[in-house]
Parts: structure tokens; sequence; C-alpha cells
């Protein structure tokens, strides 16, 4: 029996063929290479600020103390003492206390006066000078009725006073303060204002006349 061709037949087979037939994926797409990263900024260098010029240390007042008084040891406020010998006819020792306070100078010379009574205001001598760049401002009551002041001692007659305020370069400011007895006040005149005129800024201990055991320095005062 002859078989006939069909074309229908065919076609049929060839899609049904072509349909079991499972497609294949795509190739994927080749990497792209990722971009170098851009290298970070470096940060300029900030040139280094200029060192502050050193301050220059805050000088010391020294001075030489008088031979003929007795240097004591100083207690409570006081950066130095010294015992100042009784003149003849009188009994009790002068003291000469130094202090490193502040305040307005006038109003300090005034306080001194003020413990003293009974003497005559044309005896009070004041005087203004400047001795090794130091400003001095000295006050002297030869003799009068001392009240104790604020050592609290009692009242003493014949008293006198030899006062003194020293304002060093720096600001710092010394008071000198001389009780005695009216004899040895005018006695110690010499010696104290000796004192005054050898008031400067400490030296360097290799300078040549520089007495150590004869010469007193004591620093300023802490800033607050």
């Amino acid at each position: 029996m002859k078989q006939q061709f069909c074309p229908a037949l065919a076609l049929a087979a060839a899609l049904l063929v072509s349909g079991c037939q499972k497609e294949k994926p795509p190739e994927p797409a080749p990497a792209t290479p990722a971009a170098p990263a851009a290298p970070a900024p470096v940060a300029q260098a900030q040139p280094a600020a200029a060192p502050e010029p050193a301050r220059p240390a805050i000088k010391r007042l020294e001075w030489d103390d008088p031979p003929q008084w007795k240097k004591v040891s100083a207690t409570g406020m006081r950066v130095a003492s010294y015992e100042v010998p009784p003149a003849k006819g009188d009994k009790e020792t002068g003291e000469l206390n130094v202090f490193i306070l502040g305040g307005d100078i006038e109003p300090n010379i005034q306080r001194w006066i003020n413990e003293f009574s009974g003497m005559p205001m044309k005896s009070v001598v004041r005087t203004e000078r400047t001795v090794n760049e130091t400003r001095q401002a000295i006050v002297e009551v030869p003799k009068g009725k001392f009240n104790g002041g604020m050592g609290d001692r009692g009242e003493r007659e014949n008293y006198g006073l030899l006062g003194g305020i020293v304002v060093a370069p720096s600001g710092a400011q010394y008071f000198f303060k001389l009780t005695a007895p009216a004899n040895t006040i005018k006695e110690a005149r010499k010696p104290f204002y000796a004192l005054l005129d050898s008031m400067r800024e400490e030296r360097p201990a290799d300078t040549p006349g520089k007495a150590d055991e004869r010469t007193s320095t004591h620093p300023p005062p802490a800033k607050p």
C-alpha cells in the first residue's frame, strides 16, 4: 500500500519538536571593569604658628641690710623684719617690718600718720623721690603718741615713725615701717635712708659688689 505524505502532519510534527526544545539563556554581558578610585586629596600642611616671645621674668627687689641692725625672723604677713638698737636714753628697741601689699599710696601713708596723735602736723615730713627706677614715698613722724598700730601693743608716748612705700618697676609695692622711741628714730634715719638708697632690682649672684650676707631679696606678690 503506498503511503502518502501529508504536509499538514509534517508541519504539526515540526512544531511539536520545536516546542519541546528549551531555549538557551542569553550569554551574560562581560563585566565592565570598575574605574580606579580617585586618590584622596592630601591636606595642605599649615605653617606652624610663630612661638610667642618669652615674657621677661618679674625681677625682685633687693637692698642692703644696715649693719647696725639685727635681722630677725619675719612672721605673719611680714617678708622681712629688723631689730633696731635703742639710742641712748631709750629703753625699748625699735622695729622695722617689711610687707608686700597693695592699694593706693596716699591712703596708706595717711593711715600711718593717723596712728600718731599729740604732735603738730607741721612736724610730719613727706618726701617723694626716685632711686634706681623705684618710686619711693616717705613719711617721718619725729615724735608723738603711738596708738600701737596693727601690732596692737598699746599706746606709747614719745614714739616716732620712719615709713616708706617703694614701688618696683614691676608695680609691686614694698612697705617699710619703722617704729621706735623718738631718740631711736632720730638715730635710725641715716641707716633707714641708706637702705632705701640701696634699693634696686635683683642682680645676678656673680655681679661684682653683691654682698649676699648683707643683701635681702624678696619676691613680688603672685598675680591672681
